[in-house]
Formats: structure tokens, sequence, C-alpha cells
């Protein structure tokens, strides 16, 4: 199946272009047939020992390759044959979970050496039929379960590509200068929850989520959560404010060097690829290397280039041992394992290929390739869509969240539509053809209106907070559905998202913070990202970030926080238009101006003074007096 983009001047249309629906694409196909055979290998063993007649001990253990546990089942040990098979299981979902594949492996060998300690002086007759009957059974099951699931997909996929004919979809486009909003106080109070766990000292984590360091609870996706929604609010509030809002986000992939945050990695690639190698950057690992990537790139966008000097993202192993980086040689990273992929996308946790984490890494290559005039993304891009086409959609239109590189497999259920928001989300800025249509077939098939709401039928994904693993209402869910809707300029959904979001997050303002109570950090921070975001806001940031007069004009560098919000700050190139509130109290402040033209006079509004005279490297320092909403103007004379 591929994707059919029919484009005008301004407008164009999606279609599946089913053709003949493949249950699976050819490289993965292949990869599925490679796996059968080896099993198919395995439960020879199995037949040839019984056919020949070998040594009971013998028998058992080759049965146990055919089925895991099969000895078992051969010696009688009913029970002990059903316990194997459930650890059997559990060591799948933890080979899913964190990446290591010598766990299947091993527990399929200390099941076959369990079966071959035993002796039993009469073996049923029926026995190793049994064991022998079991692989062939399950594997006819899940064929069959497959082509009904498959047939079900190709009837949808037609329905959905005739309704799609009749839709049109507009290209996202930008501006010159992207429209700059002011934050109202329930936005500087939301802020205030990111700002204060991005300020608090570099080694602290207070106020993160600290479960494990494999998955979705990691802190790495917090701290690139945190630093993706500060970059947000500052490209569509605040462009023209550094000061404690640049500092939040250094801070932030700062942390992201602490061992405690990337460290996982020398274990992973152990357990997950069988080689001792910590660097986090040099093999797979996209769920780091991209998501950094893209960290760095916005930073990059709006503020310093600091993180683009060589060695600016060393992870420090030990005193002996480090891994120098920057932004290049993480975009580099991620090209050269895109290049060495049959399937383009390359893992996060070793041997699984992720959707949604591949759209960072096209994101990462793309804002370097705008910042510094590379070409990381150039071919790899193409093949990146058409994989994602090929080998990454059902025929139903639905996006596969997970694929296994090695056995070409995928869990169906890594496909709902929590996964379908999240990867249309982050596709928009690369792919914004695959996250128009993958957005336009879950609010048409899952998204359901409830009067003045919006939700999910009920589910476990619908009502899991991945950020924590709880199981809870549908806050995750509704702050899902406002990210991907705003992006795609569905305000209306995205308004009434937020409007449930409201009902179920249980807000909670502390100390001038406001949160969801019901969500973990990462679901805050994503909710954060559609707070701050508009329409096609990430695309427009990865694709073309900050106008000229952006990166030229004026900036308020320096401003005390708590004591100073900054709701809205903007520059024309020559001038600076500030809107300030008070954080707690009012006070007389003192805030600090850069980018000026040096000694040349401006005019100020809003301040205690009428004017201030730039310093011969283009500052200025001014007080203002705060006690509510307050406009300053920075005007040069």
């Amino acid at each position: 199946m591929t994707a059919d983009y029919l484009n005008t001047e301004a407008e164009h249309r999606y279609t599946l272009r089913l053709g003949k629906p493949r249950w699976t694409g050819p490289i993965a196909g292949r990869r599925i047939v490679r796996a059968l055979t080896l099993l198919g290998a395995l439960w020879l063993t199995g037949l040839t020992a019984v056919v020949t007649d070998a040594p009971q001990q013998l028998t058992a253990f080759a049965l146990s390759l055919a089925l895991p546990g099969g000895g078992l089942l051969y010696m009688g040990h009913w029970l002990l044959f059903a316990a194997g098979l459930v650890l059997f299981v559990w060591s799948v979902f933890i080979w899913w979970a964190a990446g290591p594949v010598v766990l299947p492996l091993f527990t399929v060998l200390a099941l076959a050496a369990l079966s071959a300690s035993h002796r039993h002086p009469s073996v049923p007759s029926w026995t190793a039929a049994a064991a022998l009957a079991v692989p062939p059974l399950v594997i006819a099951i899940s064929v069959a379960t497959q082509a009904v699931r498959f047939r079900s997909q190709v009837r949808r996929g037609r329905e959905i590509d005739a309704r799609l004919a009749r839709e049109t979809f507009v290209r996202p486009t930008t501006s010159a200068v992207p429209p700059v909003t002011e934050s109202t106080l329930e936005d500087l109070a939301a802020l205030r929850y990111a700002l204060d766990l991005a300020l608090q000292p570099i080694d602290s984590f207070d106020g993160f989520t600290k479960i494990d360091q494999f998955r979705e609870s990691a802190l790495r996706y917090q701290l690139n959560s945190l630093g993706y929604a500060l970059a947000t609010a500052q490209y569509t509030r605040t462009p023209a404010f550094t000061g404690y809002l640049a500092e939040a986000q250094r801070n932030a992939i700062t942390k992201m060097l602490d061992k405690r945050v990337w460290g996982y990695w020398a274990i992973e690639n152990l357990w997950g690829n069988l080689r001792w190698n910590p660097d986090p950057a040099d093999r797979e690992n996209v769920m780091l290397t991209g998501f950094l990537g893209l960290q760095v790139g916005m930073y990059e966008s709006l503020n310093d280039n600091r993180f683009s000097q060589p060695g600016a993202l060393t992870f420090t192993w030990n005193d002996q041992r480090g891994y120098p980086n920057s932004f290049a040689t993480l975009a580099e990273s991620i090209r050269r394992n895109m290049l060495q992929s049959d399937f383009t996308l390359f893992p996060c946790e070793p041997n699984w290929i992720y959707t949604v984490c591949n759209t960072f890494g096209l994101n990462t290559m793309l804002m370097h390739d705008r910042l510094h005039g590379t070409a990381f993304s150039e071919n790899v891009a193409e093949q990146l869509r058409q994989s994602y086409d090929t080998e990454f959609t059902r025929p139903d239109g639905r996006i596969i969240g997970v694929r296994c590189e090695r056995l070409g497999l995928s869990w169906n259920f890594w496909a709902g539509p929590v996964i379908q928001l999240t990867t249309a989300f982050w596709a928009n800025a690369g792919m914004p053809e695959l996250a128009q249509r993958t957005w336009w077939i879950v609010r048409d098939q899952e998204i359901h209106d409830r009067g003045d709401r919006v939700g999910f039928a009920p589910s476990v994904s619908s009502r899991l907070d991945p950020g924590n693993y709880r199981l809870g209402n549908d806050a995750y869910g509704q702050a899902l559905i406002a990210m991907a809707a705003r992006e795609m300029g569905d305000e209306a959904t995205a308004t009434l998202a937020i409007a449930g979001l409201e009902d179920s997050g249980k807000p909670l303002t502390a100390n001038g913070a406001r949160r969801y109570s019901a969500l973990s950090t990462l679901g805050n921070l994503y909710a954060l990202q559609s707070r701050f975001n508009r329409a096609n806001g990430l695309h427009d940031f990865v694709n073309h970030g900050a106008p000229d007069a952006w990166r030229r004009g004026p900036v308020l560098a320096e401003a005390a926080y708590p004591d100073v919000l900054v709701a809205k700050a903007v520059t024309d190139g020559h001038a600076l238009d500030l809107v300030l509130r008070p954080g707690a109290e009012p006070c007389r402040t003192t805030l600090r101006v850069e980018r000026l033209v040096p000694q040349r006079i401006y005019r100020l509004e809003g301040a205690v003074t009428d004017s201030v005279t730039a310093s011969p490297i283009g500052t200025a320092t001014f007080d203002v007096d705060l006690g509510g909403r307050l406009e300053v103007r920075v005007v040069p004379m």
C-alpha cells in the first residue's frame, strides 16, 4: 500500500490507493518468513527426536525447543508446563518493554534444561504428539485471525478511500512573520509549572516522575517534553525574551547529560544487542538522539548555538570515558542509522522500531539543515515517507506503532488512537501529508462528539497515563486530542478537548504554578505543549524557525523570576514590545535588554524613565513599576 498525494497549488487530497493490498510490507514480509523458517527448524528438531525414538531426556529437551516448555508437557508435568508458558510470554513482554533479547532465549533454554533434568517412568504416548501439535495450531490460529483482521482493514480502507477522495486538505504554509499572542494569567501560571521544574539545580529532579528509565516514564522523555513546551511558549508568546526562559531550556538539555538519564543505554545495548558500548549516540537509540536533537534545535532556533559547538553535549560515563557530541553529531548519527536500516526507520529499544520515535529523528535533521545549511535529511526524508506508507501503514490507514526489526512482526494493540495522535502531531513537520491523513481518520473514527465534549470510547489505552502507567480517567487522552487537534488546525476540537481536560484533569494551583493533579509530569508537559501551540506551530517551528527580524532585533535578556512574568515579547527588528505581569506582589524591578544598536538612544514607554542609551556592546538596563498588566516599549529614537 502506498499513499497517493494529488496536489494543486494550494490544496491537496490524500487517498490510501490500496491497489492489491498486502498483509505486510515487503521487508517485514521477508523477516516474517525468515522467522517462521527458524521456528519450523526448531519444530523439526522436536519431531525428529520423537520419530527416531531418541532418549527420553533428549526428546524432552528437543520438544522444549519446538514449544517453550514442551518437554514438561511431554513428561506429564501439566502445572509446570502452564507456568513455563506464562513465564515465556512474560519474557517476550519484557523483551518488548526494555529490549533484553536474551530473556526469551534464556527462558526457552531454561525450560528445556528443566525438562531434560526430569525422568518419568511411564510417559503417556500422546503427550509428545500434543507438544508437537501446539506450535502449528497456534500459528494457524494466528494466521486465521490476521486474515479476518486484514479483510476487515481492507474493507474499512476502501470506505475511507471513498470518503478521503471527497476531502480537501490545505498544505501548511508559513507567513513571513509568525503570529505572537499574549499569555493569559492562566497560561502564565501553567508555564510556571514548567519553569519551576527546569530552574531547580541541575542535579535535582524534584517533581519528576521516577519509576524506570526504559519506558515512557523515563526521565529523558520528561526532560524532552519540558524543553519542547518551554520552547513552544517562547516561539508563540515571547520570541524576544531569553532570560530565565532560555535558561530553563538550557537546564533541561544539560540535565539530559546526567548519567542517571542516559546510562540506561549501556544496559539496553548489552542485553538487547549483545554489545558493551555505553555510547548513547552511536548506534540505534533514536529515542535519545532524535528526541534530544529536536530539543536542541528548538532552543537554537530562538536563542544561541552553544550546543552546536564540538563536545557541547558530552555524555560522561566515568573519569576515563566520555562521549563528546553536539547538535551536528546527533543529526549525523540519525542519518547514518537510517541509511543503514532496511526499513530506513531504526530502533529505539534494541530490535524495536517505533514510528513516532523516528519522526523526532527526521525533525532533528530538518532543523539542523535549516540552521546550518547541511543536507542530513536529503534523500533520507523521501525514503522515510515511502517506508511509513509501505511498511508501517495498515490497509485501513492506521499507522503501525511498533515493529520488531528482526522478526518483522508488529503488535496490533500498539496502533490505538493515542499512538495515532502522537505520531500525527510529531509527523506534521516532516510528513504533513501523513499527519493530516492520520488526523482525519482518527477524528472521523475514534474521537466521539459528546455535546460540549469529545473523547475516545472507553478502553485501556484511552485511560492509561504512560507517564506513570496508571489507569484513571480520560485526562491523558484529552491532552493528546487537544495537542494534535491544535497542531492540525482543528481549533473547535481542541477547545472541546481542553474543556474535557479541565473537567477530568483536576487542575491545582500551588505557589503560583498550575498543573493537572490527575496527570503525570509527562502528561502535564504534553498539556502545556497544546496550550502554547497553534495551528501548524510545530511544522513552522521545525521548517522555518525565527524570521530575521526576531534574530537581529532587541530582546529582553534578564528579568527576575518569579517577580516578573513575561506574557508577550516580540520585536520587529528595531523596537521591542513587552507585556509584563507581577508574579506575586507589586514591585519595582530592573530589566536588561540586549541586541540594541550600540550607544543609540531608545525611548521607553511604561518604564520609570523616559529613555535609555545603549552601551557600547548594545545592552541597557532600566526599572519598571510592576503592579498589574504592564505594556513596555523600547523604541529607537
